[in-house]
């Protein structure tokens, strides 16, 4: 009996330190960045960011002023981050083999992005995509579109939502709407009507030259 009890502890102990020495999979790669980038870790450790630094789930990606940064996930899905942002991977996955398997939950928690999907969107279960913002929560099937959250700025007004092809269902605690390419639409807050008007009236994310 003792016996085995010590080669359990033994079968555990190498587990465990398997399980620390286990790289995490990488889930996106920086392709494109201008400026200054930060990335950090679940963990809380803190890396500076460079074309080809790989992405993992749990990491928060902080543009510093006049930076932006380009990042394509294991499924295609194109995301782009305007100057001042911060950006959180909360749990994705790319199953080739089996799309209900797959999920990108992700959250923009200050700031302003761009996405275009990839085949976690288009191929698997709408519910398993979401975008997370300070306002509202997006889910998507095959489109692009581009969220700015105004925070405290005078200039705009809570989450400003363009829509340029496809459709997204944009959510919150009162309302939920599908909004479709050509439109787009304002969430003041998490308990407010959305406001739906055409796109060329709401605040876009538009990319630089070098990020294009």
């Amino acid at each position: 009996m003792l016996a085995k009890f010590f080669r359990i502890v033994v079968a555990c102990t190498v587990l465990g330190l398997w399980m620390v020495a286990a790289p995490a999979a990488e889930v996106a790669t920086v392709t494109a960045l201008v400026g200054s980038v930060a990335i950090q870790s679940a963990s809380g450790v803190q890396r500076v960011a460079a074309v080809g630094t790989e992405i993992d789930n749990g990491d928060t990606v902080e543009t510093s002023a006049a930076s932006e940064v380009i990042m394509i996930f294991t499924d295609h899905q194109r995301v782009y981050l305007k100057a001042g942002t911060v950006f959180r991977v909360d749990d994705f996955n790319y199953a080739p083999g089996d799309a209900s398997q797959s999920h990108s939950i992700l959250s923009l928690v200050k700031g302003g992005l761009r996405v275009l999907d990839g085949l976690v969107a288009t191929q698997g279960k709408g519910e398993n995509y979401r975008l997370k913002t300070p306002t509202s929560t997006i889910g998507i099937r095959g489109t692009e579109y581009s969220v700015t959250d105004c925070g405290d700025s005078v200039a705009c007004e809570g989450d400003q939502i363009v829509v340029y092809s496809g459709q997204i269902v944009v959510s919150n605690a009162v309302e939920k709407r599908i909004v479709g390419a050509g439109e787009g639409v304002i969430v003041p807050s998490p308990r407010s009507q959305f406001r739906v008007v055409p796109a060329e009236r709401v605040k876009p994310v538009v990319p630089s030259a070098a990020c294009q």
